[in-house]
């Protein structure tokens, strides 16, 4: 076997690669790469914006970097709910990839401290909402079984762009100046925008979800027969029972031949039985005394 031989992949490999590796996954890490390119290269000329061209301490630098960090932090905490949504993740993951690309790249128009500050605010916080929405993406492209392959290949482009931003930023700052270099870093920044809508255009529209069917207690299907409610006694189709017959009147528990009243069976479709309370004391019936037996005639001798 030539080297040419072992270095060519098998085709067990081929749909190995091929079972995880699709255009969405594709345009994902894409995405990755060019916005970390575009937001690196302000990030790595914020210092010389602020201190040599604005004329700010570098305290300005640390307080600015440390809002920008926490409100990015908070935003991908909001976003991971708002990512939940399969209709609303597409309109994050877009609009935050194109809010990110277009706040850094006007940071090189500030012109003060505190413009710069409010810029790199709302892009950082653009960039942390966005975060949740991109993972759950790739989550609806790929197969459970090769989540690592595919978010270790997103997170490789995205240190790949990580690399690339400052030493496109050295180029650019040779030709065109710091300002010059910051405001051509929209040009990355939106074509990560064209990559995430390449990878949503190949991710299957969102189903909605059916609601389970409740049961009603008070439908007909809820109704479960007991067995001892006899047609007559059974509620009619109008939800109320027949009237009692007119024939038979109260009982008299005062009587001697009064029968003992034996709780209601429940009705069809009820949930507990009604149970009438026991006679009082005083409407019971007095115990009659009966007579002793006569005594049997003694047998002759």
């Amino acid at each position: 076997m030539t080297l040419d031989e072992e270095a060519k992949p098998t085709t067990g490999q081929t749909e190995r690669f091929e079972k995880w590796f699709s255009p969405g996954v594709g345009g994902i890490g894409c995405a990755s790469l060019l916005a970390d390119v575009g937001h690196e290269v302000p990030t790595a000329l914020l210092p010389s914006l602020l201190t040599s061209t604005l004329g700010a301490p570098a305290s300005a630098l640390g307080l600015i970097e440390g809002i920008s960090d926490g409100l990015a932090g908070l935003a991908r905490f909001g976003g991971g709910a708002l990512a939940d949504d399969p209709n609303r993740r597409r309109a994050i993951a877009v609009g935050g990839y194109t809010t990110t690309a277009v706040l850094s790249s006007v940071t090189g128009a500030a012109t003060s401290v505190w413009q710069v500050g409010v810029l790199r605010a709302g892009a950082w916080a653009a960039r942390g909402l966005r975060v949740p929405a991109r993972n759950a993406l790739l989550a609806d492209i790929v197969n459970p079984a090769v989540y690592g392959r595919a978010y270790g290949f997103e997170r490789a482009m995205d240190n790949l762009g990580a690399i690339g931003g400052p030493l496109l930023a050295i180029g650019l700052v040779a030709l065109v100046g710091t300002r010059g270099a910051i405001g051509l870093s929209v040009i990355p920044g939106l074509l990560a925008t064209v990559a995430i809508l390449y990878a949503i255009r190949h991710i299957e529209a969102p189903k909605a979800r059916e609601r389970p069917a409740s049961a009603s207690r008070s439908g007909p299907s809820s109704k479960v027969a007991c067995g001892r409610c006899s047609p007559a006694s059974a509620p009619s189709s109008s939800g109320t029972a027949p009237p009692p017959s007119s024939s038979s009147g109260p009982p008299n528990f005062s009587s001697p031949g009064a029968v003992t009243p034996q709780p209601r069976p429940p009705r069809c479709g009820s949930t507990s039985p009604t149970t009438p309370p026991p006679p009082s004391p005083a409407s019971r019936p007095a115990a009659t005394p009966t007579a002793p037996p006569p005594a049997a005639p003694s047998p002759s001798a």
